[in-house]
C-alpha cells in the first residue's frame, strides 16, 4: 500500500540521516583525539610530521619507488605502539610496576594483537608475499600511519571499536589521502619552470636541433647542385 511505502522509505531516510550523524561524529572524535589526551598528542605529532614530509619527497621525486626496505620498516611502526602502550600502562600509577601490566587484560590483549599483527606484516614484506604495489600502497606512510593514529585512539580514549569506527577511520584515511594528493600536486605545480629562466640543458639541446636541421638543408642544397652536372663531370 501507499502508505506503508511512504512509512517504509521514511524509516530508511531516517535511518540513513542517523548513521551518517553518527559517523561524522565518530570521525570528529578520531580528528580531536590529540586534544582530548595529551599523553597521544606527543605521538600523533610525529607521525603527522613524518607523514607529511614523506609526501613532500614522494611528490618531488615521483619516479622513485617506497622500496621494500621502507616497506618493512613502516610495518615496524606497529610493534613500536604496542611497546608504546605497554609503557603507559606499566606508568600508570606512581611508581611504575608489571602488575599494572598483567591487571588490565584490555590493555594487554590488545597490545599482544598488535604485537602479533606487526610480526605477520613483518613477514609479509620480508618475504615478498605480497605484490609489489600493493605490499608498496599499503605499507606507504599514509595507511601505516593512520592505522596506528586509529589505533591509539581507540585505545587511548577508549572510542569503541565497532563498524562506525572502523568507517570513521576509512573516512579519516580517504580525507588524509585526498589532503595529500593536494599538496603534491600544489608541489609539482610550484615546481614547473614557467615563469623562469630556462636551464641551460634545453637550450643546448635547441641548438644543436638547429645546427642539424641546417646540415640537412646544405646536404639537400648540395646534392641538387651535384644533379646539375653531367656524367663526365662536366657543368650543363
Amino acid at each position: 500500500m501507499p502508505q506503508d511505502n511512504a512509512l517504509k522509505n521514511w524509516r530508511t531516510i531516517t535511518f540513513m540521516a542517523d548513521f551518517a550523524i553518527d559517523l561524522l561524529g565518530r570521525l570528529a572524535v578520531l580528528v580531536q583525539a590529540p586534544l582530548t589526551d595529551q599523553h597521544m598528542l606527543w605521538t600523533a605529532v610525529p607521525l603527522l610530521i613524518a607523514t607529511l614530509f614523506i609526501t613532500l619527497y614522494f611528490g618531488k621525486y615521483k619516479q622513485e619507488e617506497l622500496g621494500w626496505n621502507t616497506a618493512f620498516g613502516n610495518t615496524m611502526v606497529f610493534l613500536f605502539v604496542s611497546i608504546n602502550i605497554i609503557q603507559y600502562m606499566y606508568y600508570s600509577t606512581e611508581p611504575g610496576s608489571w602488575g599494572n601490566v598483567i591487571s588490565n587484560s584490555i590493555y594487554l590483549s590488545s597490545a599482544l594483537a598488535l604485537i602479533g599483527v606487526a610480526i605477520l606484516l613483518m613477514l609479509l614484506t620480508y618475504y615478498h608475499l605480497l605484490p609489489k604495489k600493493v605490499a608498496f600502497f599499503l605499507f606507504s606512510a599514509a595507511p601505516v600511519n593512520v592505522s596506528v593514529y586509529v589505533i591509539m585512539t581507540i585505545i587511548y580514549t577508549s572510542v569503541p571499536a565497532d563498524t562506525i569506527t572502523l568507517l570513521a577511520a576509512l573516512l579519516l584515511f580517504l580525507l588524509i589521502f585526498a589532503i595529500l594528493k593536494g599538496i603534491q600536486m600544489l608541489e609539482a605545480m610550484a615546481s614547473r619552470p614557467e615563469g623562469l629562466a630556462l636551464p641551460e640543458e634545453p637550450r643546448e639541446e635547441k641548438l644543436l636541433r638547429k645546427m642539424k636541421d641546417l646540415n640537412v638543408k646544405l646536404a639537400e642544397k648540395r646534392r641538387q647542385d651535384l644533379g646539375q652536372e653531367d656524367p663526365g663531370g662536366k657543368t650543363q
